[in-house]
C-alpha cells in the first residue's frame, strides 16, 4: 500500500504542476526551439522534468525511509535539477555538464556507500578503489543514455518507465520495501509527465527531466543488485536498461568511425534512423517500446540465470535490431510506400466509421465505474494512516473542485481526486461483493473483463475519432495490463493478486478518461460519485 501511495502521489504532483509549468516556461526561457538536428518544427516548453522530479522527490520524502544512501541521493537529485534546468534555460556546454554528474553521482557511491561489488562474467570481487570509480562512470554513463534517448516524443519518459516497473517488481519479489517505494515514486512522476508528452507533445522534460530520471535509474539498478537482492546476476542490468546503453554505445562509435566529436549531438540515433527509412514519429515510438519490452519483461524472468546467457540474450537482441536498420538503408527499403497501412489500424478504422457501435458500451462505462466507486466504497470498514493521508488529499481536491468545475482547471481536479482515490478503492473492494465468485469466474473478473472490452470498443470507435487515436501511451498501458495480468497474475499468492489489482486501477483509468473526454458533464458525475465515496468511507470508518 505504501508503495501504491508513493506513485499515487507522484502521479499527482507531476499531473499538476507540468501544466503550470508549461505557462511558465516562456519568462524561464525554457522553451525548445527547433533546429536541424530536432524532429520537432514549432517551440516546445522543456520543463516536465521539474514536474517528474518535485513528483518523484516530494513522494519519496513522504514513503520512503531516510537513511545514508537515500539522503546522499536527494543531493545528487538536486545537483542534476539545478544543472539541468540552467542547461533547458541557457544551453550550457557537455563539460559544464559532466562536471554536475560528477559531483551529483561521487558522494552517493562514496558517501551512500552504493557501489558494485562484483564484475558480471568473471565473478571477481571488486576493491572498493576499483569498484566506486567504476560506479560512478556507470551511473554517469546511464544518466547520458538516457539523456540521449530522448529525441521523440514519449520515448525516453517510456523506456525508463519500463525499466522502473521490472525494478519495483523484482525489488518487491526480494521483499525490498524501500526499493519498491523507490521505483513506484519514480514510476509515478513519469506516469504524471507521459499524459503531456505523447505524440505530439505539449512539453519535453527537458535535460533536468532526463538526467534526473537516468541517474534514479541507474542508483535503482546498483541498489537493487547491490543491496536488495545480491542473488540476482550481476549482468541482469544490461537487460532492466535496455535499448538506451547499446544505443549510445553505437553512436560513441559511428562519431569515432567517422571522425566526429564524441559529444556533439547528431541524427544516428536509432529512432533518427527509423523515421529516416520512412517510420511515422508514433511507429518508431512503438517499435522501440517493444524491443524495450522484450528487454525488460527478459530482464524479470531470467533474474537469476547464468551471466554469459544474459549478456548473450542482450547482445543478440541489439543485434537483430541494428541488422534490420543496416539492411533497411542498405536496400533502400522504406515504410511509407504508397497505400501501405498497417493492417490492425486499417482494420479499426473500417469497423469505426459507425458510431452504433460505440454506443451500448459507452453507456455501460458511464454507468459503471461511477457505480464501482460507490459500491466498492461500502467495502471501506478500517482506515490506515496511509489511507487517510490519501482520503484527505482527495477531500481537499473536491472541495478546490467546487469553485472551477466550469474552469478549465476543474477538469485536472476532478482527474486529480479521481485518479487518487481509485487504487484505495480497487484495494478495498476486494473486500467486498466482487470478491465473491460464482462457478469458475469470479464476479471481478466478470466485471473488469466486461468493462475494459467497453473501454475499448467506446473509445477506439467513437464518432469523434481525434478523441482517442490510437497512441504510444495505449501501447505503454496494454503491456503493463498484459505483463501484470500474465507475470504477476500467474499464482494465487499475494504476487498474483497485485498484478490483478493493477490491471483493475488501469482499466478504471481508462474509464475515467473516456468519461471525462467524451461527455462535458463527465468531470461532474465523477467528481460526485468520488464525493459520495469519500462521505461513505469517511461515515463507515467513524462508526
Amino acid at each position: 500500500m505504501t508503495a501504491l501511495l508513493a506513485m499515487m502521489t507522484a502521479l499527482v504532483i507531476s499531473i499538476a504542476l507540468t501544466p503550470l509549468m508549461i505557462r511558465l516556461a516562456p519568462r524561464l526561457g525554457m522553451v525548445d526551439l527547433p533546429d536541424p538536428r530536432k524532429v520537432h518544427v514549432a517551440p516546445i516548453p522543456r520543463v516536465g522534468g521539474l514536474g517528474i522530479a518535485v513528483g518523484t522527490l516530494v513522494a519519496m520524502l513522504l514513503f520512503v525511509p531516510i537513511d545514508a544512501m537515500v539522503a546522499w541521493y536527494l543531493f545528487g537529485a538536486a545537483v542534476l535539477l539545478v544543472f539541468g534546468a540552467a542547461d533547458d534555460s541557457m544551453e550550457l556546454g557537455h563539460w559544464v555538464k559532466f562536471v554536475g554528474q560528477f559531483i551529483a553521482v561521487i558522494p552517493i557511491v562514496h558517501f551512500g556507500d552504493l557501489w558494485v561489488t562484483t564484475l558480471p562474467v568473471f565473478d571477481i570481487a571488486l576493491s572498493p578503489w576499483i569498484g566506486k570509480p567504476f560506479t560512478v562512470i556507470a551511473i554517469v554513463g546511464v544518466i547520458n543514455a538516457i539523456n540521449h534517448s530522448d529525441g521523440l516524443d514519449g520515448l525516453a519518459s517510456g523506456e525508463a518507465l519500463m525499466s522502473f516497473a521490472a525494478i519495483a517488481y523484482l525489488g518487491f519479489l526480494a521483499g525490498g520495501g524501500q526499493c519498491l517505494a523507490f521505483a513506484a515514486a519514480a514510476a509515478g512522476g513519469i506516469l504524471g509527465f507521459l499524459r503531456f508528452n505523447t505524440h505530439p507533445a505539449r512539453v519535453f522534460m527537458g535535460d533536468a527531466g532526463s538526467q534526473f530520471i537516468g541517474y534514479t535509474l541507474g542508483v535503482m539498478v546498483v541498489l537493487l543488485t547491490q543491496k536488495v537482492n545480491p542473488a540476482l546476476s550481476m549482468a541482469i542490468p544490461a537487460l532492466l536498461l535496455g535499448l538506451p546503453i547499446v544505443d549510445i554505445i553505437a553512436v560513441f562509435a559511428q562519431r569515432i568511425h567517422g571522425g566526429m566529436n564524441w559529444f556533439k549531438a547528431s541524427k544516428n540515433h536509432i529512432h533518427h534512423r527509423l523515421l529516416a527509412i520512412g517510420f511515422q514519429h508514433y511507429q518508431a515510438v512503438l517499435i522501440i517500446y517493444t524491443v524495450q519490452a522484450v528487454m525488460v519483461v527478459n530482464a524479470v524472468n531470467l533474474a537469476y540465470e547464468s551471466d554469459l546467457m544474459i549478456i548473450g540474450l542482450y547482445l543478440a537482441l541489439s543485434a537483430l535490431v541494428f541488422f534490420a536498420l543496416i539492411v533497411a538503408e542498405r536496400t533502400g527499403w522504406r515504410a511509407d510506400v504508397a497505400g501501405r497501412k498497417w493492417l490492425i489500424l486499417g482494420i479499426l478504422d473500417s469497423i469505426r466509421d459507425s458510431d452504433a457501435v460505440a454506443v451500448l458500451p459507452r453507456w455501460f462505462v458511464f454507468l459503471s465505474v461511477p457505480a464501482f466507486m460507490v459500491v466498492a466504497s461500502l467495502s471501506v470498514t478500517e482506515l490506515t494512516l496511509d489511507s487517510k493521508v490519501a482520503l484527505a488529499l482527495v477531500a481537499l481536491l473536491l472541495l478546490a473542485y467546487i469553485p472551477l468545475r466550469n474552469a478549465s482547471q476543474g477538469e485536472y481536479l476532478a482527474r486529480l481526486a479521481v485518479y487518487a482515490l481509485i487504487p484505495m478503492l480497487v484495494w478495498s473492494g476486494q473486500a467486498g461483493w466482487l470478491a465473491a465468485s460464482s462457478g469458475m469466474f469470479s464476479y471481478s473478473a466478470v466485471f473488469f473483463a466486461a468493462l475494459g472490452f467497453s473501454v475499448l470498443v467506446a473509445a477506439k470507435f467513437a464518432a469523434d475519432r481525434d478523441q482517442f487515436a490510437p497512441n504510444t501511451m495505449d501501447f505503454l498501458l496494454l503491456l503493463f495490463v498484459v505483463i501484470a495480468g500474465f507475470i504477476l497474475g500467474s499464482g494465487e499468492d499475494a504476487t498474483a493478486r497485485l498484478g490483478s489489482l493493477l490491471v483493475q486501477v488501469v482499466i478504471l483509468f481508462y474509464g475515467c478518461e473516456l468519461i471525462m473526454r467524451l461527455s462535458r458533464s463527465g468531470p461532474h458525475v465523477l467528481s460526485a460519485a468520488a464525493a459520495l465515496s469519500v462521505l461513505l468511507i469517511a461515515f463507515r470508518s467513524a462508526t
